[in-house]
């Protein structure tokens, strides 16, 4: 009975560090900073989830934002926030501004999973300059 109760162990421990193992392999969860480009001192936050059904959520919490003017977060395949073909899946949310605080807010569902997602932006509106990026897996 000892035997049998060490190798049922054994298989137990086994089998629990093969599962963590393959969670570990597919991340569920990121939250990285914004960093300003160029001298624009916007900063914030990122927050991406891996949806159950495929895709991913994205929340963007931006500071440093002019009250009323508008803005656009994109997603991107790569790690700078390079504009790449333009597709309006890209954008996160919509066109936001910021409240009277400077701080502005966007969320949305990306089609692509978490893996795919490398990196967020925050751009001007008018003409997409580029104001802040978070490098999604650095």
């Amino acid at each position: 009975m000892k035997k049998w109760i060490v190798g049922f162990m054994f298989a137990l421990t086994l089998l629990l560090l093969t599962a963590s193992v393959a969670a570990a392999g597919q991340q569920r969860h990121v939250q990285t900073r914004l960093h300003a480009v160029g001298n624009s001192g916007i900063s914030g936050i990122v927050n991406l989830e891996q949806k159950n059904g495929g895709g991913t959520r994205i929340n963007v919490i931006a500071f440093g934002l002019q009250p009323g003017h508008n803005y656009v977060s994109l997603y991107y395949d790569n790690h700078v926030c390079e504009l790449e073909p333009y597709s309006v899946d890209d954008v996160i949310g919509g066109i936001y501004t910021a409240n009277r605080g400077t701080v502005g807010v966007t969320h949305g569902d990306a089609d692509d999973d978490l893996d795919e997602i490398n990196s967020v932006s925050v751009r001007n509106a008018d003409d997409f300059t580029l104001l802040a990026c978070a490098n999604v897996h650095p």
